[in-house]
Formats: structure tokens, C-alpha cells, sequence
């Protein structure tokens, strides 16, 4: 494949049908790498900064407890986000993003239709779709948003994708595409400084205000549940993504690895289920573990994965988008590269292959990239201010303490076998003493690292709780810790349990 002339008439054809299709069929995102003899148009220095990037995530790789595989999965997943920017270097205008229009409104009408067909009572769940979840089709508004407000076109197609962008975002209950919609929405607008925008801005914010208040006093679960601050056990996960960057500090555990470790042993055969049977799972796929099982925080996913030299290598990176993107200033490109990097606050916007967002953010990156003529000292503060911004569950949790228990909250019964048999169900069970409240019992077989063994929610109403009973399936180690951890009723950024007890279960394998 040539090198593309410099004129910016000259995006390949296969590149408008793909951009119309990926939001609905995300397979298609490896026909990216078809764009790879593109990154030779960016200027040096950009080529310099990608490269730094590549080995960043290569060299901890080969220090990972599965060298070859982390290091192959390195490389595809640079690649792939390479072949994006690519993509982006190919298009060079924002303006010509609007295939995508196409993609993201029929995944609304997809979801429509599926919930509708199935039965689905918007009162008291949320919007559902065939393969995407509700937080990828609440991205899906958000997108659908910023392109009726910042890209160029005619209104009778732009009111339309915004007001249905709108509705999605509402029905789909995702706080983090809601934040991520408002970030984006701001920062376009800072951008564009026009009249007509803010009008629209305005216009669309009563809409959306309008929509969560007709929906919260109708009482449909989605609309209500956007106004709880409550991390929906993002932090166990974020507690054990933690243990994992202790277990392997400087090296991380490798590209698309770390959902191996956060699995819960019960999942064994966690990719696809269905390709299997009760006779057990492919080792093919149980090779690959849970690569889609993240962190939901992108400091600690890389951390994870990559160890700290990645990280680096990630927020160079993104600062040096974020200067180029500050040069250009583009307002849909902005709107599309703050809203999703804020959503990488509690989600993993930013790892590919995904439902179309992930690609749609390299893919604005590479336009970006492509007006970044010379290094700039800004890139380097952009990327520490967002290492600090994007790293609010680490700075909020430093230190993973363990706290002694109190005369407040203590284990009044713990029923709890010192050995077990390997295959075979383990059972405990748990009595706390506690001040009225709800709270969370979570139970973590823990030897380098912790893994989820299973979480129960309960009620304290007069200082004691009911009797809890795990039944849980235990690593296939002849020795674990376990560890009991009792956390308030509703998660937050803070991952701090109220107490912690534990001991130590020794197998026959």
C-alpha cells in the first residue's frame, strides 16, 4: 500500500464503509492495520514518541511470568492502536468522522428493538442490546452527541441523532458515558466559543436535564440510578487489580493478562461459554483467560498489565495527543479525547479492540498527532497532570492497609474448615457485630496476589448480622490465605474495608 499524497482528498475508499459499519460490528477493527504505512506522513518527532511507546510495552513483557505470550499480545494490541492512528493520519479531518453517525444510530435502533422484542420493562431495568452493555451504549450517546453538536451537516439529520443519543445515554444508566458526555460537551465547547453551539449546548442540556427528571419521578431504575455516586463494586475490583501490581511491581503481568488474575476460579472457561460443554473448556481458551475482565481504572489496568515503565510510556503518549489536540482545536476531537479519557476514571475506554469507542479515540488521536510538527513541553505536563487526574482511585488508596478489627465491627462466628478437598465446594460460614447499616462481606483466596471468591450483601439491624454462608469453589493450590473483608453497603472510590479476617485453608489436590 502507497504512501498517501499530502493533499487531504485522499483517505482510502474502504475507510468511510468501515468507519459506518465498526460502531455495529466491532470485529472489523484489525482492517485498521491495513492504515499502518500511514504513521510514515507524521513528523519525526511523533514517530520518535510512538516508538518509545512500542517499547514501553515490550520490554516489561519479556520480564513477565508468560514472556512470550505477554509479549505477543504486546505487540498486537500496539499494533492494532498504531493501525488506528493510522486510520486517523489517513483522514486527517475530524468532519470526515461522520460515517460513523451511521454506526452509532443503528446500534440505537438495534437496542430498541432488542429490548422491546424482549419483553424489557424500562421501569425497572435498563436498556440491554444484543452484545454491547449498558456502558457501551451509553458511550454510544455519547458519541452520538458530540457529533450532533460539533460536526458539520444539515439539522434534519443532526436534531434527530442528538435527541435519540439522548435517550440512549438516559435509558442505558451509565454514569461514567454520563460524566464522560458533560467533560466532552464542556470541552468542545471551550473550543468552539461560537453562539449557535452554546445554544445548542443549552438547549440539549434542558433536554438531557429534562429527560432525567421525567424519568426519575416516573420511576425508571435507569434514569434514577444516575444520580448514585455508588462505584457498583468497582472497589474489590480496583483492591485486587492492586494486589496484582504487588505481586509483579515492575514488569506487570502482560497485555490483555491481567483479567486472569481478577477471574474468580468458578469462571473455567471465562471467554466463550458457549463454545463448550459440561465436558469441560478448550485449552485454547482457557489459555486465554479473561482478557476483557479490566481494572476499570486505566492507571491501574497499566500498572497491571505493563508495570510502571508502560504506564510511562501510555501517559507520553497521551499528553502529547493532548498537545497536538490543544494546537489544533478541533471541537469534536477535543469532545471525543476528554470524554473518553474522563471515563477511563472508572472504566477502560481506551483498550482495543472494543465496541468502536476505543478505536474511535486512536482513530482522533492519529488526526491529531499528524499537526504535532515539534516536541512541546505542555506534552510533558499534559501527561503528568493526566497521569494525576486518571489515577484518582491509586492516590486515593497509596497504601493497601490492613486494618485490625474494631470494637465497632467484629466476626462474632466464623465457621470456617482449615482444609479442603480440591474440586470440591468450600463452605464458611459468617456472623458479624456491627452498627446498623448495609454492608458487604467479601471473601478473596489470597497467596501473591487476591482473587474474587464471591461478595454477599447484607443488613445489620440491631448490632447482628444474619448468618452468612459462602459456598465457594477455591484455587487449585495446595495452600491459600482467605481473606474476609467487610466493606460499607455502598462502594465509592475508596476501597478501605471496615476490617479484615483471615486464614489459611490447605488442600488435597
Amino acid at each position: 500500500m502507497s504512501v498517501p499524497p499530502d493533499s487531504p482528498a485522499s483517505p482510502p475508499r474502504w475507510i468511510a464503509p468501515w468507519l459506518a459499519a465498526s460502531p455495529a460490528m466491532y470485529l472489523l477493527s484489525p482492517l485498521a492495520l491495513l492504515a499502518l504505512p500511514y504513521l510514515r506522513t507524521l513528523p519525526q518527532p511523533v514517530l520518535w514518541i510512538l516508538g518509545f511507546y512500542a517499547l514501553s510495552q515490550q520490554l516489561p513483557a519479556l520480564f513477565s511470568p508468560e514472556p512470550l505470550l505477554a509479549s505477543a499480545t504486546a505487540l498486537v494490541r500496539t499494533a492494532l492502536m498504531f493501525g488506528l492512528i493510522g486510520v486517523g493520519v489517513a483522514l486527517k479531518d475530524s468532519q470526515r468522522l461522520r460515517p460513523l453517525a451511521i454506526g452509532v444510530a443503528i446500534i440505537y435502533a438495534t437496542a430498541l428493538i432488542f429490548s422491546v422484542a424482549g419483553g424489557n420493562d424500562f421501569l425497572i431495568s435498563r436498556l440491554t442490546h444484543p452484545y454491547m452493555t449498558p456502558i457501551a451504549l451509553g458511550l454510544a450517546g455519547a458519541f452520538g452527541i458530540w457529533t450532533a453538536l460539533f460536526i458539520q451537516g444539515h439539522l434534519l439529520w443532526r436534531v434527530p441523532l442528538g435527541l435519540a443519543a439522548i435517550g440512549i445515554l438516559l435509558l442505558s444508566g451509565s454514569r461514567g458515558p454520563l460524566a464522560a458526555a458533560l467533560v466532552g460537551c464542556m470541552a468542545g465547547l471551550i473550543v468552539r466559543r461560537g453562539r449557535k453551539t452554546a445554544l445548542a449546548l443549552l438547549l440539549g442540556a434542558v433536554v438531557l436535564l429534562g429527560g432525567f427528571y421525567v424519568g426519575d419521578r416516573l420511576g425508571i431504575s435507569a434514569v434514577s440510578r444516575l444520580g448514585s455516586a455508588d462505584t457498583t463494586g468497582r472497589d474489590i475490583v480496583w483492591y485486587n487489580t492492586l494486589t496484582v501490581i504487588q505481586s509483579e511491581p515492575w514488569s506487570g503481568v502482560g497485555s490483555y493478562r491481567l483479567g486472569k488474575y481478577l477471574a474468580p476460579p468458578s469462571e473455567s472457561c471465562p471467554v466463550v461459554t458457549t463454545l463448550v460443554d459440561n465436558t469441560g473448556c478448550p485449552e485454547w481458551i482457557e489459555k486465554l483467560g479473561s482478557p476483557w475482565l479490566i481494572a476499570h481504572n486505566l492507571t491501574l489496568q497499566q500498572l497491571a498489565e505493563t508495570g510502571p515503565l508502560g504506564l510511562l510510556g501510555l501517559f507520553v503518549l497521551l499528553g502529547s495527543i493532548g498537545a497536538a489536540a490543544l494546537t489544533t482545536r478541533n471541537s469534536l476531537a477535543v469532545a471525543v479525547l476528554s470524554g473518553l479519557l474522563a471515563a477511563t476514571i472508572t472504566d477502560n475506554t481506551l483498550l482495543v479492540p472494543t465496541p468502536f469507542f476505543g478505536e474511535v479515540f486512536w482513530v482522533v488521536a492519529g488526526m491529531q498527532l499528524l499537526h504535532m510538527p515539534v516536541l512541546k513541553a505542555s506534552a510533558g505536563w499534559l501527561g503528568a497532570g493526566l497521569g494525576a487526574v486518571l489515577s484518582t482511585p491509586l492516590f486515593a488508596n497509596a497504601l493497601i492497609m490492613t486494618p485490625h478489627l474494631t470494637q465497632r465491627e467484629q466476626i462474632t462466628l466464623l465457621i470456617a474448615p482449615n482444609s479442603n478437598v480440591s474440586q470440591k465446594q468450600y463452605t464458611a460460614f459468617v456472623q458479624l457485630n456491627a452498627p446498623s447499616g448495609q454492608y458487604r462481606a467479601a471473601l478473596h483466596s489470597c497467596n501473591s496476589y487476591c482473587k474474587p471468591l464471591e461478595t454477599l450483601s447484607f443488613e445489620i439491624s440491631e448490632s447482628i448480622s444474619p448468618l452468612l454462608t459462602f459456598k465457594v469453589f477455591l484455587p487449585l493450590q495446595e495452600e491459600q490465605t482467605l481473606e474476609l473483608r467487610l466493606l460499607p453497603g455502598r462502594s465509592s472510590l475508596h476501597i478501605q474495608p471496615l476490617s479484615i479476617k483471615r486464614w489459611t485453608v490447605r488442600q488435597r489436590l
